[in-house]
């Protein structure tokens, strides 16, 4: 089928089930298991075919019948979804699951030549388009592209069986088959995700993952990160080597699983604590582990991995961390770890507010969505506020599905309560009493680390029927996404809430007037909720201090691609992207110099090198025809073919469109066929210059005529490429192409 069609429900499947076989009795058992647990939740569908694919790893199609009768719904319906989501399988997949990144981030570095090489070892024919799941013929491994795993600063990145794995080359992608292919592994993951919290006590000490048991007694504290990107360089590994090393020497060591402090290139990142603060050794492997011991590390002893106090290392000591301020530096699960920090203090205020006090001090604070529109969060919040309804909602969109982009990760991984507590606040000031949080189902540590961060807090009273001693009542759950990008569209991830497809509403009516099962609902991203309980706790005017024009507060910049020091960055708007990708980034990993710098996802622009010295700033991008977004910014050298990656840009909009609106839908479809051509005509200006006019009028009709963002932006990608570097294109510029 072709990569278009992908989300398409062919009529013949529409009575599939009845042709299948009957259910086993394991079968059965997972089935009604999943249904006494899910059924009575509403907009149930999504997380019960999660609870079945996770029991049985797909979803037999004889269960479709007893789905669909369960939750009253038509068999239809449930092909439907299980159809759209690229996350769900309704055929058996593989012993193992391999996922293989391919965003432009993990293309920077050689992303589409891994997939190819999986491909090739497993025979099982993936051209790396679209979702296709092909499987070993001896039933090992299935191969999955994907479009963004969340480890952009440390690609090229893969997960197998839910365990992260960065910086991939071929010879380790063959290591981890191979280990697939052992016998004594048949039927068994390789690597289990190390659930966070897994285990982990309240204490400081407190650890999880593999060989990471914390030592509960006194002695010298060392910190290990437990966030997805340490884990993929081997940070249990570390863990569990320090662990055994010191027991083995007579040395008491707590370990402490914290969350990265960002600084990726170092991960994996081991802090000690000394009486002159934490003194930083990195990128540490467990082989190092008694190398550095004998150095005195424990005491912060002088090695070749040194970087001396952390805090002093320059890529941090110039960030001004304000939402990230605890991110790195406390236990993620520890309640008095994150109080001693500062925590809990915006709700507490907030607990002795009237509402629309909060709601003016959100408002006051200049704070603007940060999931890319930028629109001003207090006047999202003073609308539902002042709406009418029996309930009313808060929706985090945790759906960070953009290349480049890990900042929602990395947060709801390391400080996970400083989302639940803005989370709280914003409840407070609207009258919400439930509140969720969409997550991508590609993040399987931030959701185990949300949902245990989630029990905890309400066992302390910060969430529940009395929040903070305010006499109201707010609780929370995390809703697991299934791969759908569209779903980051605030009225898609709606749908897909409610049990549905994923596909966009038109608007009016607007979700703060009638959003989930159509009541207000108040729609932010995770870094804009995270960055509340800081203003309600310093108050407006201390935000208000950071950044420029209508650009107030910090925004975390993702590093990520073809870059020396990937990760993340903090700052107040303003500074320029040249001072970002070379003073912090150290320019390209491969030494070459760089070519194009994306910000702002997969549908941002390639900012032209002449605006690389431009003030990071909304609306002065917006004049340039650019856009700051989430804050995601890709780096590639002088060997990217832009070309190819302005055609990747259609090509994922072709197959990830929700396919309601034709100028996306078949809009993209058509532009990855005129750039074929363009590039096909080569050096003949008669022969490309009426396809150049075509895509320029295709861009057009998709930029005005989209209904949502993903064919909008879908343009911006494509013309700046073809605008900044047209020798990509077989011509010499854009301009003269259209005079031809």
């Amino acid at each position: 089928m072709p990569a278009t069609q992908g989300k398409i429900i062919p009529i013949a499947v529409l009575n599939a089930a009845v042709a299948g076989s009957a259910l086993g009795a394991h079968e059965r058992e997972a089935v009604e298991h999943a249904i006494a647990v899910h059924a009575r939740r509403p907009g149930p569908l999504i997380e019960l075919l999660h609870a079945v694919q996770d029991m049985l790893g797909h979803i037999p199609e004889a269960a479709v019948p007893r789905i669909a009768d369960a939750l009253n719904l038509s068999r239809a319906e449930v092909h439907g979804v299980i159809s759209y989501y690229p996350h769900f399988r309704s055929t058996p997949a593989g012993r193992h699951v391999l996922q293989v990144c391919r965003a432009e981030a993990c293309q920077s570095r050689g992303a589409d030549a891994l997939l190819a090489h999986a491909g090739q070892a497993l025979g099982c024919g993936s051209s790396g388009h679209g979702h296709e799941h092909g499987t070993s013929a001896d039933g090992a491994v299935t191969l999955e592209p994907v479009y963004c795993l969340g480890l952009c600063a440390s690609s090229p990145a893969v997960m197998l069986d839910g365990q992260p794995h960065a910086h991939v080359s071929a010879n380790g992608l063959d290591a981890l088959i191979a280990q697939c292919r052992q016998p004594e592994q048949a039927g068994e993951p390789v690597a289990q995700p190390a659930h966070a919290g897994a285990g982990a006590g309240a204490g400081a000490g407190a650890g999880a993952g593999a060989g990471a048991g914390a030592g509960a007694g006194p002695g010298v504290r060392v910190y290990v990160p437990r966030d997805a990107a340490a884990l993929a360089v081997g940070a249990d590994a570390v863990a569990g080597a320090l662990q055994r090393e010191c027991a083995a020497r007579g040395l008491q060591v707590q370990i402490v699983r914290n969350g990265s402090r960002g600084l990726l290139w170092l991960e994996t990142l081991v802090e000690v604590e000394t009486p002159e603060g934490r003194v930083a050794y990195g990128p540490v492997t467990a082989d190092v582990v008694p190398g550095l011991i004998d150095a005195g590390m424990l005491q912060g002893g002088s090695h070749a991995l040194c970087h001396g106090l952390t805090e002093a290392i320059a890529y941090l000591a110039r960030q001004e961390r304000l939402t990230f301020a605890r991110v790195g530096v406390i236990d993620p699960l520890n309640l008095s770890d994150y109080a001693a920090h500062g925590g809990w203090q915006g709700l507490e205020r907030a607990a002795r507010m009237e509402p629309a006090a909060i709601v003016q001090e959100v408002l006051d604070s200049g704070l603007r969505g940060r999931g890319g529109a930028a629109f001003p969060a207090g006047i999202k919040w003073k609308t539902v506020a002042a709406a009418a309804g029996p309930q009313k909602y808060i929706a985090c969109n945790a759906d960070e599905g953009d290349s480049g982009t890990f900042a929602d990760r990395l947060l709801m991984e390391g400080d996970p309560y400083t989302l639940i507590e803005g989370m709280a606040i914003a409840g407070l000031a609207v009258g919400a009493t439930q509140g969720l949080v969409y997550v991508r189902s590609e993040y399987p540590h931030a959701i185990a680390t949300l949902r245990e961060a989630i029990a905890r807090a309400e066992a302390a009273g910060w969430l529940g029927r009395d929040v903070a001693g305010s006499g109201r009542a707010f609780h929370m759950e995390v809703r697991k996404g299934a791969g759908s990008y569209v779903c980051g569209e605030e009225t898609a991830m709606l749908e897909s809430i409610e049990g549905r497809r994923g596909i966009v509403r038109a608007k009016p009516p607007l979700p703060a007037i009638e959003g989930l099962w159509g009541r207000p609902t108040v729609i932010n991203n995770v870094i804009t909720l995270a960055t509340v309980p800081l203003i309600l706790a310093r108050g407006a005017a201390f935000y208000q201090g950071f950044g420029m024009g209508r650009s107030r507060g910090t925004l975390p910049f993702q590093l990520a691609g073809n870059i020396a020091r990937g990760g993340l960055v903090e700052k107040a708007f303003g500074l320029s992207l040249r001072e970002l990708v070379e003073d912090f980034g150290g320019g390209t990993a491969t030494g070459r110099a760089i070519k194009a710098v994306q910000v702002g996802g997969p549908l941002g622009s390639y900012v032209a090198p002449a605006d690389w010295d431009a003030p990071l700033d909304y609306e002065a991008y917006a004049a340039k025809g650019n856009v700051v977004g989430h804050g995601g910014i890709v780096v590639h050298d002088d060997t990217a073919d832009m070309a190819q990656l302005a055609r990747y840009a259609m090509e994922f909009c072709a197959i990830e469109s929700c396919g309601k609106c034709t100028p996306c839908r078949i809009g993209s479809t058509r532009g990855v066929e005129v750039i074929d051509r363009i590039v096909r005509a080569g050096a003949d200006p008669a022969a490309h210059a009426g396809q150049v006019a075509l895509l320029e009028s295709l861009c057009d009709t998709m930029q005005h005529g989209s209904m949502c963002a993903m064919g909008g932006m879908t343009p911006y990608p494509v013309r700046s490429a073809l605008n900044h570097y047209p020798q990509d294109f077989g011509i010499e510029s854009t301009t003269a192409a259209a005079a031809a």
